[in-house]
Formats: C-alpha cells, structure tokens, sequence
C-alpha cells in the first residue's frame, strides 16, 4: 500500500509530478487514485457553495455521498446524509495539501492543517467512489493530563470483555475481538499484545492531543506504562455503528470515560498477515 500527498489544488498532470517528487521517483499514481482524488475535489467544490448550491449541484452531491453517510464536525455535531443536502456544511482546510490511501475498496484521504485534522472515507460502488464519512479534529494547544486513575484501574469490563453492540457480519466480529485485545493490552500494558493488532501506517488523532500519534509512539507509551507499573481504564464504548466493506471494516463509537464528555471515535480496520490490524482511531469531543 503506497501513501500519496497531493495539493488540493493542482492541475492533474502537475499532480503527477508532485506524486514523482514526494516518492523520490519510486512510484507514479493509479488510474484508482486519480479517481479518489477527483471525486474528493468534486465534492470540496461543491459544499464550498454553500447556501449558494443549485439544484445541479445537489444531484451532483447526492452522487458522491453514500446512503450511509455520516459527517462529524470539531465540535462533534454529527449529520446524516439528508440533514447534509438540505443544508451544505462548510468543509475545513479547503485547498491543503491531501495525504490519500486506498486500501481494495476504501480510500481514506487526510486534509491536515495545523491543529485541524480532517478524514474523508471513500468506498468504491461499481464504478463510483462515494463518500462514507466527513469527521474532523481540532486539537488541543497542549495535550490535556489523562484522567486520573481511580480505584480499579486497568479493570476492563466494557469495552474489554462486553459491548452493548452485536456484530452483524463475521468480519465485524473479528475485528471487534481485535480492537477489545488492544483495549485489554492497553488496559493492562503489554507492549507485545498490542503490537501485532496494530497496522504500521496506524495513527490516532484526538482533541486531548497535540499532535497525532504513531504506533510507534504508542508502544512507547505503553511500554513506559509498564516500567512504573502504571494501569488504565478505557473509556466504555456507549453505542456503535459498524461497516463492512469486505477488505476493511470501519467503525463510528461513541464512548466516555469516567467524568468526561462523551466522544465520537471513528476506527478502521485491515486484515493483514491472518489479521485485522486497526489502520487509525480518529477521536472528536462532543461539544
């Protein structure tokens, strides 16, 4: 799986050249990644018309938004697909730089702007990509302290062990299983569990952070965790809405922790080597 930057708003063939630039020459972009990337120009111009936005251009969003979809904006104001054509959200960080991978199916395209982090999920339906979620993230000037650990930490009933959420397909099962062993690892510190769940490209953005974190960051926060034998609690997931997609599954949570506001956390999953690893976790506060 290749990992792409392009400029929101370069001509196509200039695009190219970017892809050539930013690769070291290594590799050229698809036909499919092409396609991604049109079809998220597209829809960009089209809610960057706002109250202006014909009648066209309805139709025209209506074709790139899947029945499904969900957008989630910094605040954790979350909108359904008629909620969206009736009225067209602004889209944040028009116009940066887009970080696009397709993974079969999916395609995840990443607008970042400082501490404004947006994802776009695509799925591809026949012979059209569509949109399956819009969410973005405004992080924190500087990560806030984690909350304080009560008595018990580490003590994982939900999401551990039980979730109020029945997987429909086996997929949706596996990766569930996948994702409650990272939530035990971490609850319990254990660097060697957690790995291997865990795609290598994995990044988990939230509004508690500063900054992204990489896999990498993460077992070493994990790993400190167990030298001064540290534990946690994960938040408990409150509902859930799953996707299979067949090469990937997705899920759209939302969870809390203990004195806290609740939270939407979007996630993503890949089976490699025999199994689902999570590609990111991309989590948005409810205002």
């Amino acid at each position: 799986m290749k990992f792409l930057v392009r400029s929101a708003i370069l001509p196509a063939a200039a695009c190219v050249a970017l892809a050539a630039i930013c690769a070291g020459g290594t590799f050229s972009i698809t036909r499919e990644d092409q396609e991604v990337l049109d079809a998220d120009r597209s829809l960009i111009t089209l809610l960057a018309r706002g109250d202006d936005a014909s009648m066209n251009d309805q139709l025209a969003l209506n074709r790139l938004l899947n029945e499904d979809f969900t957008w989630i904006d910094s605040n954790g104001r979350s909108l359904y697909k008629a909620q969206v054509m009736k009225s067209f959200p602004a889209p944040s960080n028009i116009g940066v730089e887009l970080q696009e991978r397709i993974y079969g199916k999916t395609a995840i395209v990443r607008a970042n702007r400082g501490k404004v982090q947006v994802l776009r999920v695509w799925l591809k339906r026949a012979s059209s990509w569509r949109l399956v979620l819009y969410q973005e993230v405004r992080m924190v000037v500087k990560s806030e302290p984690p909350v304080s650990a009560e008595a018990g930490a580490g003590e994982c009933e939900n999401p551990c062990k039980t979730i109020p959420y029945q997987p429909e397909t086996p997929s949706e099962r596996e990766a569930i299983t996948s994702w409650q062993g990272v939530m035990k690892a971490m609850a319990e510190s254990d660097p060697d569990a957690y790995a291997p769940l865990i795609a290598d490209e994995f990044t988990a953005t939230d509004t508690h952070h500063d900054a992204p974190y990489t896999k990498a960051e993460r077992l070493a926060q994990i790993k400190k965790q167990k030298q001064i034998g540290a534990r946690s609690t994960p938040p408990a997931l409150l509902s859930a809405r799953m996707f299979d997609f067949g090469d990937t599954v997705m899920m759209i949570a939302r969870e809390q922790r203990a004195s806290a506001k609740a939270y939407f956390n979007s996630r993503m999953w890949l089976k490699r080597d025999g199994r689902w690893q999570m590609l990111f976790s991309f989590n948005t506060r409810i205002e």
